[in-house]
């Protein structure tokens, strides 16, 4: 491999790390909860506060930290989203009570609403534009492979005393990782430019793109500099007719990839295995790691294949494949009285994995990827946190509504899978009629549809 795309790739997995705490620190509560609420006696509200708070907190970060990035610079936004994650992780572990353990998932939530933003949007700014899908995705697979951990860590410490406090403490390692790593990368080479730091940025560009290509990406850069420079920032822009299609992509995108119940999912397998009827918290884990382990494979693939196959046909397939296995999930639970048990626990279970599968190679990469993408860099860092912002709103309101809805006749007749299913009927119509393809454009080139 090319010495200099070896580098862009090193660069890109440490700071992808921030990506991997977010899904440990979204992932772990799903194997810790049973465990937690065996202690404490929750109710559901309290349940859903305990798993909502981390979306809640994600809501603040991406919201506060938008500016920050764009005054501060992407590197050091990081940084400071490493020292979050772990103060949070140890306020968590030593938690005595659930308003503590509340406390401590908030803090994780506003680090993780920092990378969720920062991160692909400062991969997107340094790929060069043939691999920028790839390097963009390495992110989702980041969170997928934390997911993976975090239920591993469950299933590694479900017999220990005190086993959800140590599935808490291991999130230590991941950001202490990003902490150390982020000293070493290099910053933004667009936003080097927009603070007229030149000469930085060229040597950015060169340590990271061939020589006969440097001084053509650093002209278009600062072209688009020179461009933004000339009118007011004004973070009213965004919701101008000019942005109103990109706009529309940023919120639309994590409207379908939220409610199409991801992350009732990621955050409720244990739970919705058990109302499939598998009987302990540790057969429904072990289950569970198998979403984990389909979810990597299914990202990897993504990583491999999306900037080959282009965005739109890639979120054709996997809306369909999702569709698909929502309505048997849901159908699943609507004749469970119908059906043997184990014809029961093979198609929730079969229809979980295959609704990752197509999801990991969809909606999972492509929200990020998407908001990186379609917004002028005048506005990027605002823009690209005020849909981070939207993904947690819509998550939010999906996890802490799944435990209420699942102890209604909703959960026992399939109805909330239904209803996640029509939000991803309607994403095909929002694929076909808003979303542009992307695929081999400069980031400069897809901002000069909005002029």
């Amino acid at each position: 491999m090319d010495r200099k795309l070896l580098l862009t790739y090193v660069i890109a997995a440490i700071a992808a790390t921030g990506g991997l705490l977010f899904g440990f620190d979204t992932g772990v509560i799903n194997v810790a909860l049973p465990f937690i609420k065996q202690e404490w006696n929750l109710s559901e509200t309290a349940e859903g506060w305990v798993v909502g708070a981390v979306l809640a907190g994600g809501m603040a970060g991406s919201l506060l930290s938008g500016r920050l990035a764009d005054g501060l610079g992407r590197k050091r936004i990081n940084i400071l989203a490493a020292v979050i994650f772990v103060v949070g992780s140890a306020i968590a572990a030593l938690a005595t009570s659930p308003g503590m353990l509340i406390a401590g998932r908030l803090f994780l939530g506003l680090a993780i609403g920092i990378v969720s933003f920062s991160v692909p949007l400062y991969l997107a700014e340094i790929a060069p534009s043939n691999i920028r899908g790839r390097l963009v995705t390495f992110f989702q697979l980041a969170i997928t492979l934390g997911i993976l951990i975090s239920y591993l860590c469950g299933y590694a410490f479900a017999d220990y005393e005190n086993s959800w406090r140590l599935m808490f403490w291991a999130g230590f390692i991941p950001a202490a990782l990003l902490l150390a790593g982020m000293f070493f990368v290099p910053e933004s080479p667009r936003w080097l430019l927009s603070k007229g730091r030149s000469a930085e940025a060229r040597t950015v560009l060169a340590r990271l793109h061939e020589a006969d290509a440097v001084d053509q990406e650093l002209n278009q850069i600062a072209q688009t500099v020179r461009d933004e420079s000339n009118r007011k920032v004004d973070w009213r822009e965004l919701f101008s007719a000019r942005l109103r299609i990109p706009l529309l992509i940023g919120i639309g995108i994590f409207f379908i990839q939220q409610f199409s119940g991801i992350n009732a999912v990621i955050y409720y397998s244990t739970r919705i295995f058990g109302m499939a009827g598998f009987g302990s918290s540790t057969t429904s884990i072990m289950a569970t790691v198998g979403v984990g382990v389909v979810n990597t494979i299914s990202t990897l693939i993504a990583v491999r294949f999306l900037d080959q196959w282009g965005r739109k046909p890639i979120l054709y397939v996997g809306l369909t494949g999702t569709a698909i296995s929502l309505a048997t999930i849901a159908a699943a639970f609507y004749f469970r009285e119908s059906i043997s048990p184990d014809l029961l626990k093979l198609l929730s279970v079969g229809g979980v994995y295959v609704y990752i599968m197509f999801f990991a190679i969809s909606l999972g990469p492509m929200g990020w990827l998407l908001i990186a993408e379609v917004y002028p860099l005048r506005i990027r860092g605002f823009a690209t946190s005020l849909g981070s912002f939207y993904h947690w709103f819509f998550d939010f309101w999906v996890s802490f509504t799944f435990p209420i809805m699942a102890a209604t006749s909703l959960g026992n007749n399939g109805g909330i899978f239904m209803i996640y299913t029509g939000v991803v009927l309607f994403g095909l119509l929002f694929t076909r009629f808003l979303v542009f393809e992307t695929k081999g454009m400069t980031l400069e080139a897809i901002e000069k549809r909005w002029q």
